[in-house]
């Protein structure tokens, strides 16, 4: 008789346990989302130098003419004088609760051209929690493209649902696993026929220089199909997991025909050993 009221205290526990965790995930997520947004309102409050050298990490990366580089060295040597400005749209965390990724509407407004809009795109920031507990840019990625329709948006939440097996080495894993997809995603679109819709999420978000976002497999899949230029080489320079092992971002460097540019991946581990791509930001220049 003790099994049985042990057996089903358990399984009255299960419940409790499984909405602390979600509770426990949708604050994580909260706070980022309002540094995010402490993160957009600074850049009007102190200025857009200041406020990238405040909410960047010590070794957080940015990207400059095909090169990836310390962010806070490239900020502290810009000498800019303009004002960018953003809203987030989008933001997702990981299961374990460290890693997450937001995507903002931004911006350049010109402080000598009566605070004049010069520029507009989307921008990519990946998340990182330090030791102190507080969120720090460890990637922060952008592309250029016409502007968005202004109305203000309401910011999307997502969260990383899939639960990888709870082994020590789970980082590690998903970390080398995603490297090896990111290098034969681009590898095998030279010969496969179908090089680009298995890697696919069904609901990913594809960013191009000059061009509108591109949402959903079916689009983003037409479009690669037009655009993709076999002579253009993908390199991989870092893959940053979750603890979970259940997103992980890569980013790296483009080549090929005169060309240089740099792109970031977040691809998403939706069942065992099942990756998807869920954002990918290309910028060619």
């Amino acid at each position: 008789m003790t099994f049985y009221k042990t057996l089903i205290l358990g399984l009255l526990l299960i419940p409790t346990l499984i909405f602390a965790q979600t509770e426990s995930q949708k604050s994580a997520l909260k706070k980022m989302v309002e540094t995010e947004k402490a993160f957009a309102q600074t850049s009007l409050d102190k200025g857009t130098k200041d406020t990238f050298l405040e909410f960047l990490s010590n070794d957080a990366i940015v990207f400059d003419k095909g090169t990836a580089i310390n962010g806070l060295e490239y900020w502290q040597k810009l000498d800019f004088k303009n004002l960018m400005i953003w809203q987030p749209t989008f933001a997702e965390i990981t299961v374990s609760e460290e890693l997450g990724y937001t995507l903002e509407n931004f911006q350049v407004r010109s402080l000598a051209i009566d605070n004049r809009p010069i520029s507009y795109g989307t921008s990519f920031s990946l998340w990182k929690k330090q030791t102190d507990g507080n969120w720090k840019i460890a990637v922060n990625f952008k592309v250029n493209h016409p502007e968005i329709n202004p109305v203000t948006p309401l910011i999307k939440e997502s969260f990383a649902t899939f639960k990888p097996n709870e082994l020590k080495n789970t980082a590690v894993l998903a970390e080398r696993m995603v490297f090896m997809n990111d290098f034969f995603y681009w590898k095998n679109a030279k010969t496969s026929l179908n090089p680009f819709e298995p890697h696919l999420s069904q609901d990913i978000k594809l960013y191009r220089n000059n061009v509108l976002p591109i949402l959903g497999r079916e689009a983003a899949k037409n479009y690669l199909k037009k655009t993709h230029d076999k002579a253009i080489v993908y390199t991989g320079l870092k893959a940053i997991p979750s603890q979970a092992g259940d997103i992980v971002c890569v980013y790296g460097v483009i080549s090929g025909k005169g060309k240089m540019g740099e792109y970031v991946r977040i691809w998403k581990q939706e069942s065992k050993d099942v990756w998807k791509i869920v954002v990918e930001m290309v910028n060619m220049n």
